[in-house]
Parts: C-alpha cells; structure tokens; sequence
C-alpha cells in the first residue's frame, strides 16, 4: 500500500524534531502507584530489567528455575507489548514483596549479590538501578494488588506531557530546518489565517524545493553514513566484477580539449564527479522513493538502484539506459536503474561463481542494503560475518542497539574455556547472538564488502543460530548456500 501525503507530511514534521525542535518531556516520576504506568515501563524495566536481569531471568537462560522470569519487549508493539509489560510488572511486584522477618526486600538483595545471587552483583549498592528498585519496593508495601491493577495499564499517548510552541514559531522552525530559509510573507499569512489547518498546504510546497531533498538527504546521511567510507568512490565496485568499467574516466576521450591544462583540469573535475556521484546513490534512493510519494518501507525492498550517466558507465550499463537520461553528461541526473546478474572476471572468483545465481538475471537488489555503498561502509570478515551488518539493520531500521541488550561479559576467558560455542550457550552470549546472528545469516549471500553475490565454498556457517528475525526461522527453500 502506498504511503499517503499525510503520512509522509507527519513524516517531515516529525523529522522537523528530531533535526531541530527541543521537545519537552515528560516527568516520569510522577507515575501514580495505584496503576503500571511510566515508572515501571521507563525506569524499572527500562534501566533495570531489560539491561540487567533479562539475560538471565528469561524461560531459557541461566535463571529459567529461580522463579523470577520476565519476557524481553523488544520489538513487541500493541496489545502483545501491553501484555508482556504487565507479567513483567506482576513478576517484579511479586519478588518486591519476598522477604524473610527483618530482611530487606529479596529484589534489593539479590542484585547485589546477597541470598546466594548466582548471578553475582549485578548492581551496586549507590547505583541508580538499585535506588529505581527501592523506590518500586516503596510502591509495592503501599498495598499495590496486582491482580487489580496491572490489567489497569494502557501505553499513554506518545506526546504526552509536550507543550507545542505557537504556529509561527513552529513555521520558522520548519521552513528553517526543512529547506534552511525563513518563511516567506505569504506562508507567514497562510499560517495567520488558518492556523495549523494550512500546515499541509505549506508542507505541499515546501516538499517542492529541491533544498527539501538536499537537506533529507543530509539528515538521512547523518543516519547511514553512507557517504563517509573509506577510499575512492569508484573502489567500491569490485575488480572482480567491473575490472574493465569501474576506471572508465582514465580512458574517456578528451581530445577535443585542445589547452592541456584545461584537459587536465577537466580530467580531475570528472573523476571528482564520479566518485561524489556514487556516493551519494543510496541518498538519492531515498529521495526518489520521498520525490515520487512511494511507500517509504521501499528504501529496504527497492528492486533497483540510483544511477547516474557516470555511475552508469562505472558499473558498465551506461549504453543500455543513456536514452532514458536528458542530459547523458550530467554527473547528477539519477534515474532507477538494476544490474544484470554480476559476472566474475575470471574462472577462478574468490566466494562467488563465475555468473551470480539469478532466478530473474538481474543482481539482487534489496534497496539500501544490498547496495554496494551500505555493505562497504558496514564490512565483515571471518570471524564477524555479518554480525556488523545485523546491528546496524537493528540500529537503522528497528531503532534498536544490540549492543544494550546486555551487559559487557566481566569474564571472557571464562566463558571462552567453559563453552565450546559461548556465542550459542553461554547466557551472557545468547542474549545478543540469539538476535544478531539470524539476520546476520539473512545477509549471507552478501558475503564480502565487494559485491560478490552468492555462497560462501564451505556454505554458511553451522555455528550460528539458523538465518531468520527475531525467532522465525527463513524457510529452508529460500535458503540460498551450498551445504
């Protein structure tokens, strides 16, 4: 289904905060004990048992007997994630309520590494986890019944608590961060008039400005970092694959400049030209799908990519699409374009076969994440394989950091010598592993940083948790590897 204008105009105000508007926020203390709400969601669970006692409290972790057992929210939505908040209040309030005669409370003791903890110390004493646990066990020896007010919690409405600025304020800022200008009289008067009510009318044509598209692409970069890797941009077509396109500008026919200091000159402005052009296609993709009011969720699934006439000439296409081009010259004109399936340039590639298996013949394009510029930026090797792509499509894509998941691992020689395979037995592991390595194994057939599409020699790796997302396996038929 297509993204509606309205959606992509919430998108932009939206944007229009996270690029510049200070928003304030919500007093999460201020949480009634007589219900679940923002205290327990942002401070207790969020600050204390995502990051410490989930790694272990969990139906098959460590602690799966102790009693204590929560369910990770992550990335649950809707009534699941209202569901799992509540049992996870509810086992919270129950361990808050066990203590032996003149004890403290077994959640404050525990963490600490009293009554046996077999976890250790999970927390200090001074910590702020331990004073976020203490100020729950206050709550829960005021008499909280669980069973009549847990069931009471519904997620609260997501700018609550956010004082909005006035409309012409809000003008200002939008005009400024969208298209880095102040707004004009007629737009000052527009907003005057109507109120809000004429946002979308002045949206629709700021949405017009190229200098819109040239600051989406700058926010997006700042996300991607797409532009920032490493060496020249034509280095990230593989010799492998474009040995004889990828240099194309060393032998373009400058003749007709008869100055050899103009020649020269010319020279070096095109090559500066082409290495900025395909930089910057994955940019321009997300452009496109914005420009051309395309579902936005096409940025990960486009069956094509941005083309340039340089780039085009760059990945060797550029005679079979330069009629679609206006100006067959100009660095910057991008038009969609797909790759046939890549051939490797000799009978002896390094991961791939000689021509990339293709059920359509054409390379497999997956938006920005099969793009040559996203698996150069974010590499793998050996011993990563993948697992670098896979935090990065949390990070990008889900809003999540894997690497918060879990704490650091105190000792890693330990585990190393206890474990054949810590990565996929020891808790302390699995907590991230079990989420990264599945989609690490979806990117498998993009093995290397250089293009090379299909399955390593040996087939992917046996000792990793099988490819898939967040617990549903990729059926076996849709495997692409040798085994």
């Amino acid at each position: 289904m297509r993204i509606g204008s309205q959606l992509i105009r919430s998108a932009v105000i939206l944007l229009g905060f996270i690029f510049c508007l200070p928003l304030m926020g919500v007093d999460r203390d201020k949480a009634t004990p007589l219900e679940l709400g923002p205290f327990f969601v942002d401070e207790v669970w969020g600050k204390v048992g995502e990051l410490s006692c989930l790694k272990c409290h969990n139906s098959s972790g460590e602690a799966k007997d102790s009693g204590f057992i929560l369910q990770k929210t992550i990335p649950l939505q809707g009534v699941e994630l209202q569901n799992t908040h509540v049992a996870n209040f509810k086992a919270f309030t129950k361990m808050a309520g066990k203590r032996k005669l003149g004890q403290r409370s077994r959640l404050l003791l525990k963490p600490i590494g009293e009554l046996g903890h077999e976890g250790k110390q999970v927390l200090k004493s001074n910590s702020t986890g331990l004073q976020i646990l203490e100020k729950f066990v206050t709550l829960v020896d005021g008499k909280i019944d669980p069973k009549l007010t847990a069931t009471k919690y519904r997620p609260r409405p997501f700018f609550e608590g956010v004082t909005l600025v006035k409309d012409a304020s809000l003008l200002r800022r939008l005009t400024l961060s969208m298209v880095g200008r102040l707004p004009s009289e007629i737009e000052k008067q527009t907003i005057e008039e109507k109120g809000l009510d004429a946002l979308d009318e002045v949206l629709d044509q700021i949405m017009k400005e190229e200098a819109f598209y040239i600051r989406l692409k700058e926010g997006f970069n700042d996300i991607f970092l797409t532009e920032g890797y490493e060496g020249n941009g034509e280095l990230i077509l593989s010799y492998n694959h474009f040995e004889k396109s990828r240099l194309w500008y060393q032998k373009y026919n400058l003749d007709h400049i008869v100055d050899e200091k103009e020649r020269k000159e010319t020279f070096y402005s095109m090559t500066r030209d082409y290495r900025k052009a395909i930089r910057e296609e994955p940019l321009e993709l997300i452009a496109y799908v914005v420009r051309n009011n395309k579902p936005f969720t096409e940025i990960m699934t486009a069956d094509y990519i941005m083309v340039s006439p340089y780039s085009a000439r760059g990945y060797g296409i550029f005679e079979t699409i330069k009629e679609r081009f206006k100006d067959p010259d100009d660095p910057f004109e991008y038009l969609p374009a797909k790759l046939p399936a890549l051939r490797a340039r000799n009978d002896n590639p390094v991961n791939a076969p000689l021509v990339q298996e293709s059920k359509n013949g054409f390379y497999p394009h997956a938006g920005i994440l099969s793009t040559f510029q996203y698996l150069r930026r974010y590499p793998t090797t050996e011993t990563n394989r993948n697992r670098l792509r896979a935090r990065m499509y949390y990070q990008h894509f889900l809003g999540i950091d894997v690497m918060e998941l879990a704490d650091q691992v105190a000792d890693a020689a330990a585990i190393d010598s206890k474990y054949e395979t810590p990565w996929m037995e020891a808790a302390d592991c699995v907590v991230c592993h079990r989420t990264i390595d599945p989609v690490s194994g979806l990117f498998q057939d993009f093995y290397n940083d250089e293009g090379h599409f299909g399955p390593r020699r040996d087939g992917w790796f046996k000792d990793m948790f099988v490819p898939g997302l967040e617990g549903e396996d990729l059926p076996k038929e849709e495997l692409f590897c040798y085994i």
